[in-house]
């Protein structure tokens, strides 16, 4: 296994994702509860715990999920785009992708001619991920799309 072209979810990159998101999902809530409290006449008194409470369960849900996706491996060998996860190893020619790039969140996305989307989570550095990819894509005699 090449090290330059395999990639695999980080920790950190997980955690401050996570946290970013509870906060920002925090804020959100409590901005609907103060208008509805507001629009309806009703006490405070429940937005905090309210948004408190739903915030850490999408939270709770996040770290759930990435008990399973921690042990996903992503390398390039042979001509393929390999996944080596809990369910098992699934392989993808790079023929068969159409486009890669980055999107926020730290996350690389796939695109594959027959239209069906790959996404690698949590990684530290999707943009060069995404190009590496691209360039082994191109270099296996794939074309640029644009």
């Amino acid at each position: 296994m090449d090290d330059a072209l395999s990639w695999a979810p980080q920790r950190a990159v997980f955690v401050r994702r996570s946290l970013r998101t509870a906060v920002i999902t925090f804020a959100a809530l409590a901005c609907v509860g103060l208008g509805t409290s507001l629009a309806f006449d009703l006490p405070l008194s429940w937005i905090t715990p309210t948004a408190f409470l739903l915030s850490l369960g999408f939270l709770i849900e996040d770290f759930m999920r990435w008990r399973t996706s921690r042990f996903d491996r992503w390398q390039i060998s042979d001509h393929q785009l390999r996944h080596d996860g809990p369910d098992g190893r699934a392989s993808v020619p790079l023929s068969e992708v159409a486009n890669v790039f980055a999107r926020f969140g730290n996350r690389v996305v796939i695109e594959l001619h027959s239209g069906q989307r790959v996404m690698l989570r949590d990684l530290p550095y999707p943009v060069e991920t995404a190009r590496q990819i691209e360039a082994a894509r191109l270099a296996d005699g794939g074309k640029v799309v644009g």
